[in-house]
């Protein structure tokens, strides 16, 4: 598995905080006392945000870069033939057990090269938003140089950090949508607020320096010392991320009657319905990347430094860029381009329509 000993080690903190939280506080969504908390907690986040206005340049950024993947993301949809996705509504009207294994290879290929990519710029501006914090509680300056710099001295291990994160944040997004079958059950939403909130403070741990896995150690002892507001932080930010889900899925569904409905026999179907979402998306994403996750990463910073009170001094000597990483980077990039400006003449195209012709022979051959 490709970060397999980060995430063992991560996985340290989410066995912890399992066990915790199954004797003690409980990650309920919907929890008057958590939404206090999180309120509790704004007038801080909103000062430094006030005074250090290049947090909201580094929000603004983040929703950028997020749009962008998506929409590199949807792009898969778009070589995929229509004919592997009337089998796959044939599939899903029959609920048989059909894979549809090489497209699946497909897209779980895809969408882990977009996630790895867009969590370069998502881990250097969420790093930097941390470091904006650091430098006010040091009573240093903080310019958008320095913080992107201190952002930028650890950027390995949050650039792997958060492209866990996202895999482990989209698969559990998927897993909630409505579906004919939902088998997700409470001890799946323990496991995954388990991990949200044993690693609360792994990000600003490992923009301090921290290694995975005192960076583990170091978020539990957020949670084992201070259990209400971690607790609390998370679950508020968890019920503003739900609110605004929500009134993007509907919103999602009144935008495609409005606009879109008319387009559904026409080619590339799933394509086009996704790309059609991209407008509710891009205000969905704004909303909580602007206004909702800047305020949650400056509350973890802020409960880690009052935790933990010893930053290392980051002296500009210290402070290197990291050009390989950024170069791996661009190449991430460079391969995400060619393969959607060239897909016909590499034969990315003919390769999946291939691909999605087996499954088809495959499906048709299994389930007569």
């Amino acid at each position: 598995m490709i970060f397999g000993n980060e995430y063992k080690e991560l996985l340290t903190a989410q066995d912890e905080a399992r066990v915790m939280l199954s004797a003690g506080e409980k990650p309920r969504v919907r929890s008057l006392a958590h939404l206090r908390t999180f309120f509790g907690e704004l007038k801080g986040s909103f000062t430094l945000i006030a005074e250090e206005k290049e947090i909201i340049l580094f929000a603004f950024l983040q929703w950028i870069a997020i749009i962008v993947a998506y929409l590199a993301w949807t792009q898969v949809l778009d070589w995929i033939p229509d004919e592997l996705w009337d089998e796959v509504r044939r599939s899903r009207d029959r609920e048989d057990s059909a894979a549809f294994a090489l497209i699946n290879l497909v897209l779980l290929i895809w969408s882990a090269v977009v996630i790895v990519f867009v969590s370069y710029p998502i881990s250097l501006l969420s790093g930097a938003m941390v470091a904006a914090h650091y430098l006010r509680y040091s009573r240093q300056q903080s310019t958008i140089g320095r913080c992107i710099a201190i952002a930028n001295n650890n950027l390995w291990r949050t650039w792997i950090f958060s492209a866990i994160d996202a895999g482990i944040t989209a698969d559990a997004i998927l897993d909630r949508l409505p579906k004919k079958r939902n088998k997700r059950t409470a001890a799946d939403e323990l496991l995954y607020y388990s991990g949200k909130i044993g690693t609360l403070g792994v990000l600003p741990a490992l923009v301090s320096g921290k290694s995975y896995l005192e960076a583990a150690k170091d978020s539990i002892t957020l949670l084992r010392d201070q259990p209400l507001r971690t607790v609390g932080i998370r679950m508020g930010y968890s019920l503003f991320c739900w609110v605004v889900g929500i009134a993007a899925y509907i919103g999602s569904i009144c935008w495609y009657f409005a606009a879109g409905r008319g387009s559904r026999d026409g080619l590339n179907e799933v394509y086009n319905f996704y790309l059609l979402m991209t407008l509710p998306i891009f205000v969905a994403v704004g909303i909580v990347s602007v206004f909702i996750r800047p305020l949650y990463l400056i509350m973890i910073s802020k409960l880690y430094t009052d935790i933990h009170p010893e930053l290392p001094v980051h002296r500009p000597e210290d402070i290197r860029a990291k050009k390989g990483l950024f170069l791996l980077f661009l190449a991430i990039g460079c391969v995400l381009l060619g393969a959607i400006f060239f897909r016909d003449q590499i034969g990315l195209t003919a390769l999946v329509e291939s691909w999605a012709m087996e499954d088809i022979a495959d499906y048709r051959d299994n389930f007569k």
